[in-house]
């Protein structure tokens, strides 16, 4: 569990930023003339968009923070978000290598196969033959129109 959660200090900032929020949805929902529906949409919205603010500000908060020695560091937990070395291999001589090239590839990707599948995806050909009729119908009555 994060730190910020269990220090009673920051605990506290909850309760501030709660009942600010509250107080604001509140006096809207007075002001705006709201049932209870949506003054506890309101309320429900308002602290969580609020808790979610100070969550954010507090984890910044935390990431950013560096040891001041060298104990410190290493007493506290191995940050995730810390910065890591990655290994560049030498270069391949392709700029992609493609998945075929290696022996445990099956042959085509999934893109490739659906790409060459005999009927487009039904929902798309119904969608493009009612659009297609519809068109055919407007043609022919201008067509009708036109020839009275």
């Amino acid at each position: 569990m994060n730190k910020h959660l269990l220090d009673a200090r920051f605990s506290f900032l909850y309760v501030v930023i709660s009942v600010a929020a509250v107080g604001c949805a509140m006096t809207f929902s007075w002001i705006a003339d709201l049932n209870r529906l949506q003054t506890v949409l309101l309320l429900m919205g308002g602290l969580l968009g609020a808790w979610a603010t100070l969550f954010s500000f507090l984890e910044i908060r935390r990431l950013a923070q560096k040891p001041k020695s060298v104990d410190e560091a290493l007493k506290e937990e191995p940050d995730p978000y810390a910065p890591r070395t990655v290994v560049v291999g030498p270069p391949t001589g392709a700029p992609y290598p493609h998945h075929e090239d290696y022996p445990e590839s099956a042959g085509l990707e999934e893109g490739q196969l659906c790409s060459r599948l005999t009927n487009p995806t039904p929902l798309i050909e119904d969608f493009l033959n009612r659009r297609s009729n519809a068109k055919q119908k407007a043609h022919a009555s201008k067509v009708a129109a036109a020839e009275k």
